[in-house]
């Protein structure tokens, strides 16, 4: 903008320059001391103008990119509060209690619930849910978590990646918004391995 403003002001100063080297007097209708100023006056006004409207122009692009700037904002914030969800949810309720299915109901959808209900695979009584997906894929001896690595993928992504003793776990989960809150709507194993 700067530039921009520095070049309207010397086209300001060559016009007043030029323009003002015109001051004859003459009666047969030449141009007058008057005149030249007149002239001065309209190319001042005229590069005012124009200065005026990239004034303009360079406040709406920095009003656009402030609204870019608060867009990224709302998405990292969204970003975080999918990831607290998931850490919360996996907080709240551990690999030692797969068989409590209250807990994860209640924050996951239908959807989701008929994922786990499918994918029970055992003889069962009752209701039978595969909860043991959000941890380990089953089949074999886990133990030992020794970490959780929770990270958000976008608004509505969060990657888990589970790193036992003998064994690694990675799952990305979908969320959708419940009110202010979330629900988990799908997973999709992404690494399963033992080591």
């Amino acid at each position: 903008m700067k530039k921009t403003f520095l070049f309207v002001m010397g086209m300001m100063l060559m016009t007043v320059e030029f323009t003002g080297c015109k001051n004859s007097k003459t009666n047969d209708g030449a141009e007058t001391d008057q005149d030249a100023a007149d002239s001065v006056a309209v190319a001042a006004d005229s590069l005012a103008l124009s200065a005026d409207s990239l004034v303009v122009e360079d406040s709406v692009a920095l009003g656009d990119s402030l609204e870019v700037v608060a867009d990224e904002a709302a998405k990292e914030q969204e970003m975080e509060a999918a990831r607290a969800f998931v850490e919360k949810f996996y907080n709240e309720w551990n690999d030692e209690d797969v068989l409590n299915y209250d807990y994860p109901k209640k924050h996951i959808t239908p959807k989701m619930l008929k994922f786990l209900a499918d994918s029970y695979s055992f003889d069962c009584e009752g209701e039978c849910l595969a909860t043991w997906v959000f941890f380990y894929e089953g089949g074999g001896d886990v133990s030992g978590l020794k970490s959780r690595k929770i990270t958000a993928q976008d608004e509505t992504h969060v990657l888990v990646e589970n790193d036992y003793d003998n064994y690694e776990y990675d799952i990305l989960l979908t969320l959708v918004k419940d009110g202010d809150t979330f629900k988990i709507d799908s997973l999709k194993k992404i690494k399963e391995r033992y080591l």
